[in-house]
């Protein structure tokens, strides 16, 4: 069968263009036209073919000063181009919008915003501290549409060293958490189109923690010595803290009716804290615990309820565990001191609070308990977490490990030596 291509003129006024077409001449002498087998650039399109036999398309990546900056590609075939050329365009157009003359700060604060009803208000107030204290003093002024990788790389490193002194270089948990606040306000940008997507990679500081060393059973057992004589809601509050694994916002933030006596349940439903306010000021708020599964329930011991009982008489349900008023309850940073003179006088080392947290959940697994069960006592969100933070291992408990999991072989080792001595003897 035998083609041939013309090149005819399309009747119709309102597209008024040159179409092409291929002509299928069949050997019964039967004609077919098939629009589209042979293809060439229409007008406006931007593509036209060199004398070197290659297509080149051209399109508007940009403007500078109100004049278009152009983008050339190159390639063997008219379709090839024209693919590539309308992705190009619709990128080029895409992140072209309203972010060529917004300004970074404004658009952090678009992205604070477009998740404030959905986070709790300390969390909220610690990430506009972070934007306005890491941030902003540095990116706020940045046009959004000339933020690139190399930009953003080069001056998020002023951000971690500030070379003005403005605040402290960086440590390893501030900087993890400036950098991913800067990659997720970029997504957001172009997630809005706002500015092409960015693969930000930055070398953040490392600073190898000591790790929290739990009290010791002997520094355990002073320390409630001490808080059981006489026993105060205040000096329960430690043991609580050492016996459960409260977060000290959540002692502070106990009523009586959190405790039902009848069934050994505590309940843990809130936590108090202090947030800034941006004005130089701060205020106390009580909220929900941490995460999610930070709200629940722990069993009580005997001695506990025994104790608590003694002191919950004349209060009522709504009255606060630490203050003993229903008005305002105790803060974390008061708290703090109380403990650091319990401390002192129990005459043990100098710790942080949420080293009693930490105590806990040493000694829980040292008693056998599993990683599932004490996550739940904690109110992680996993037991990740649990394993990761929070359980060290002591020398002993390596010892008894490494004993069970090689007794066989220390047997076999005894026999071999005992049957080498037999044969020496004889």
């Amino acid at each position: 069968m035998l083609y041939y291509v013309i090149l005819c003129k399309n009747k119709s006024r309102s597209e008024g263009k040159r179409l092409k077409h291929s002509i299928k001449f069949g050997i019964n002498g039967q004609i077919g036209v098939q629009p589209g087998r042979f293809t060439m650039a229409r007008r406006g399109e931007n593509i036209h073919k060199r004398k070197d036999g290659r297509w080149e398309g051209r399109y508007i990546k940009g403007r500078a000063d109100g004049k278009a900056i152009w983008g050339y590609l190159y390639g063997y075939s008219y379709s090839e181009v024209k693919t590539e050329l309308t992705r190009r365009k619709a990128m080029s157009g895409f992140y072209q919008l309203s972010g060529a003359s917004m300004r970074f700060s404004e658009l952090a604060e678009l992205w604070l915003a477009s998740f404030a009803q959905g986070v709790k208000e300390s969390t909220l107030t610690h990430y506009q501290y972070t934007l306005h204290k890491y941030l902003l003093p540095v990116l706020g002024d940045l046009p959004v549409s000339e933020l690139n990788e190399s930009t953003l790389e080069r001056l998020f490193l002023q951000i971690l060293s500030p070379s003005d002194n403005s605040h402290k270089p960086l440590g390893t948990s501030s900087a993890q958490e400036c950098f991913g606040m800067l990659k997720r306000i970029c997504k957001y940008a172009a997630r809005l189109h706002l500015m092409p997507p960015l693969e930000l990679c930055v070398k953040l500081p490392r600073q190898k923690k000591a790790e929290p060393r739990p009290l010791s059973l002997a520094e355990q057992a002073a320390l409630r010595s001490f808080l059981l004589d006489p026993p105060t809601p205040r000096k329960i509050g430690v043991l609580l803290q050492m016996e459960l694994g409260l977060r000290i916002g959540e002692v502070c933030g106990l009523k009586w009716s959190d405790f039902d006596l009848k069934n050994g349940i505590l309940t843990i439903q809130r936590t108090v804290c202090r947030i800034p306010l941006g004005d130089g000021h701060t205020k106390l708020i009580v909220q929900t615990p941490k995460t999610r599964k930070s709200t629940r329930e722990i069993p009580l011991s005997t001695g506990l309820v025994a104790i608590l009982r003694k002191l919950s008489k004349d209060v009522t349900p709504d009255t606060w565990f630490l203050s003993g008023t229903e008005s305002r309850p105790v803060e974390p940073r008061c708290y703090r001191k109380s403990i650091r003179c319990y401390l002192k006088r129990s005459a043990l080392r100098t710790i942080h609070p949420h080293v009693l947290r930490h105590t806990f959940a040493t000694t829980c697994l040292q008693a056998g308990c599993d990683i599932k069960t004490l996550s739940e006592l904690l109110g992680h969100a996993n037991a990740n977490v649990t394993l990761q933070r929070y359980v060290h291992s002591d020398l002993n408990r390596k010892q008894k490990a490494l004993q069970r999991v090689y007794a066989l072989s220390d047997r076999i080792y005894k026999e071999s030596l005992r049957g080498s001595q037999k044969e020496q003897t004889a």
